[in-house]
């Protein structure tokens, strides 16, 4: 059973980081998560590090080919990204 006022920690985490003024975090967090599930599993476990800064996203991958096709569909991802996040977070995506 339930309560009215449970909270997964990731929300009270979000609440708690917006109180503390670091909007810039909890963004981070949240691109982090949509690129994760925009990319899939499998891509996922080929990526080393995901950064956020200031609306760049830089991913490091464990594939030259990989990372070559990703370029090719980095608009395309951006937008996905920035759909699941229901704004325009991400500007540009690096990968390295």
């Amino acid at each position: 059973m339930g309560y009215e006022n449970e909270h997964t920690l990731q929300v009270l985490l979000k609440k708690v980081y917006r109180r503390l003024d670091m909007d810039e975090t909890v963004t981070e967090m949240e691109v982090k998560q949509a690129y994760t599930r925009v990319v899939g599993d499998f891509i996922n476990r080929l990526t080393w590090n995901i950064r956020f800064v200031k609306g760049v996203l830089t991913v490091e991958l464990a594939s030259a080919a990989l990372r070559q096709e990703l370029f090719n569909r980095r608009t395309s991802l951006a937008e996905k990204i920035n759909e699941s996040l229901g704004r325009n977070a991400v500007k540009k995506i690096i990968f390295v």
